[in-house]
């Protein structure tokens, strides 16, 4: 199996003849619906599994009648010439994926993510996935795609509202990477689809550096992918936020931290707070997502613990930063988490 895909950058959807010999498409639903270029491209191919997206998708529960469909629909194929065609958003890629990897012990998959936080973060690193018991990716698989096309007419088809949705992940990696991704993302004073496609290729390579030191997520490199994650998750779950949303609160969170635990000098954090581009993100206590009430503190804690980032019963990695192209792991109580909650609370309270 490789261990990296095979990136491709393409204004328009493939020619269907070129994808392979025999084809199972699994798509958004949505797509056929709101792209009439998406519905004629999908006519040439005669398997098609269409599927809503979202977590619901991949609740184990539910996959066994889709693994059963698609079994049928794929009984008169040939595992050496089967590709799965996937395209879609983060939770068709993690159930396409899945599928890919286990149908027929593993057939060829190509992936074409259709919103900018999978064509940015989720389509890359190989890691599929399903949902147990309400819990998110409890069980799946390391399965890389084979090629990863990145289409910009589906990428810009989508409402403007999703370009913001995947700058959180966007500013991540540039802030892991450093550098001229950096610098150069820096200094922008609008983000649109337009400075996403812009940034795209450079973004992508750059989550292609960390994932090709730990591919199989054993050395605990890749963890510094998790920036701005730990609070994201909490108030992604706690207040029903769109992921890159709560990401982009999450690393305004982080940031701050890093310098509360002297690992950002203060004229560091002077200098990355002024740049243009900071004005894009978000504070969760500027925006009162952060509660102190102790029913709130009490569901924030019980968030945390389920973290599948911790170490030990009440202690989990955290990645600070110390500067663009400097992160730093620690391992943080949840305790201690909780009271710089607090304490970001009152110094936005009180300046």
């Amino acid at each position: 199996m490789k261990l990296q895909s095979t990136l491709v950058f393409s204004n328009e959807l493939p020619p269907v003849k070129k994808l392979g010999e025999e084809i199972l498409l699994i798509y958004d639903q949505i797509l056929a619906q709101k792209s009439p270029s998406f519905g004629k491209w999908a006519k040439g191919i005669s398997l098609k599994y269409p599927v809503k997206a979202g977590e619901h998708l991949k609740d184990i529960e539910q996959f066994p009648r889709h693994i059963k469909a698609i079994t049928k629909l794929t009984e008169q194929t040939s595992v050496k010439k089967l590709t799965v065609v996937v395209v879609g958003g983060g939770s068709v890629g993690d159930f396409g994926g899945f599928v890919a990897s286990i149908l027929k012990r593993g057939v060829r998959l190509i992936n074409i993510p259709s919103t900018w936080l999978a064509a940015i973060d989720s389509a890359h690193g190989g890691k599929t996935a399903l949902n147990v018991g309400g819990a998110k990716n409890q069980i799946g698989t390391f399965y890389p795609a084979d090629q990863i096309i990145m289409v910009r007419t589906v990428l810009m088809a989508q409402p403007e509202a999703r370009a913001f949705e995947g700058f959180g992940e966007l500013i991540k990696i540039s802030l892991i990477e450093g550098g001229k991704l950096w610098s150069s993302l820096a200094k922008e004073k609008q983000i649109n689809s337009k400075t996403l496609w812009k940034y795209l290729e450079a973004a992508v390579h750059a989550k292609y550096k960390v994932v090709a030191k730990d591919p199989h997520e054993k050395k605990g490199i890749r963890h510094v992918l998790n920036l701005g994650h730990t609070i994201g998750h909490v108030l992604e779950s706690h207040y029903e936020l769109p992921h890159g949303i709560a990401i982009n609160y999450g690393l305004n969170f982080a940031l701050r931290f890093s310098v509360q635990k002297k690992v950002m000098k203060p004229a560091e954090a002077s200098r990355l707070f002024g740049e243009p581009v900071m004005g894009f993100l978000l504070s969760p206590l500027r925006d009162d997502l952060i509660s102190v009430k102790s029913s709130d503190l009490a569901e924030y804690r019980r968030l945390l613990l389920s973290d599948k980032k911790k170490t030990k019963a009440a202690t989990l990695r955290f990645v600070f930063v110390k500067k663009p192209g400097k992160t730093v792991i620690q391992e943080v109580t949840v305790d201690d988490l909780l009271i710089e909650l607090c304490r970001q609370r009152e110094e936005e309270l009180h300046g």
